[in-house]
């Protein structure tokens, strides 16, 4: 159950110790594989050495394509008109699917490193975890949702992340959650 809760106590701590957000938006990718994989290191399928360096390498793939999608997104959301007003809701759509797609993408290539028990309820912590994310940014950025100024995405970003751990290590742990959850029933 600590493994749980482990992770994203791990990003928190590092992100407090980093002495700048730009330092620590290049290290984001590099923060959450190794807290998960070194938290989790009993759930790697392969070779734990290997396991290390192909979450990192996956990691930082998925946040350079994230960026790489979201530039051309941006570019393309540009020309077309929702409303009179729809800076902000560009952002909101383009910053809500393109974290969600992160999240899933890079679960999907960690199922290739890590064991996975059951992967609907992965599917399910992932997707409840990054709506709670959305909602912190809501309630946290006072109904200015992510307006792409750079204190917002990096809290945005940060948010991500620790959220994130969570999610990734509720499903690569679930069967100790269950037995946590037996345990305090009986």
């Amino acid at each position: 159950m600590l493994r749980i809760f482990l992770s994203p106590l791990l990003v928190v701590l590092v992100v407090l110790l980093i002495p700048s957000v730009e330092k620590a938006l290049f290290y984001l990718p590099l923060i959450f594989s190794l807290s998960l994989s070194i938290v989790n290191f009993r759930k790697i399928k392969i070779r734990r050495i290997l396991g290390f360096f192909l979450s990192i390498v996956q990691s930082y793939a998925v946040f350079l394509g994230l960026a790489i999608v979201t530039l051309f997104a941006d570019e393309f959301l540009q020309d077309i008109n929702i409303s009179e007003n729809d800076s902000g809701l560009k952002g909101i759509i383009l910053i809500t699917v393109g974290g969600y797609l992160a999240a899933l993408l890079l679960f999907y290539f960690y199922s290739f490193v890590f064991r996975i028990v059951n992967k609907r309820f992965s599917y399910i912590v992932l997707s409840i975890c990054y709506a709670v994310i959305v909602l912190v940014m809501q309630v946290f950025s006072k109904n200015e949702f992510l307006q792409f100024g750079v204190e917002k995405f990096s809290s945005f970003l940060i948010s991500w992340i620790i959220f994130m751990s969570l999610a990734f290590s509720l499903a690569y742990n679930r069967d100790a959650l269950m037995r946590f959850i037996d345990q305090r029933k009986q």
